[in-house]
């Protein structure tokens, strides 16, 4: 009969160390998610200038070919 509790306190153990290395790697998993997810956020950038005018090209797209043109024509003329 102590050999029947005693191969269940070890299965016990065995698994209760189970469960404690899950759970500490579960934790190491989040500490890591956490970690990439703030150096995205520190890595994201201010909108750039291609942005804004991409912006506003979809705002006001017969402004922006007006603009466009005269600044080919300026451009051309330089060469």
């Amino acid at each position: 009969m102590s050999e029947d509790t005693n191969r269940e306190s070890l299965g016990d153990k065995a698994l209760n160390a189970a469960k404690d290395t899950v759970n500490a790697a579960g934790g190491h998993v989040d500490e890591v998610g956490q970690h990439f997810k703030q150096k995205l956020k520190a890595a994201k950038r201010p909108e750039t200038y291609v942005e804004m005018l991409k912006d506003v090209t979809k705002a006001a797209p017969l402004g922006m070919l007006a603009v466009a043109f005269i600044g080919g024509m300026l451009f051309a003329r330089r060469r």
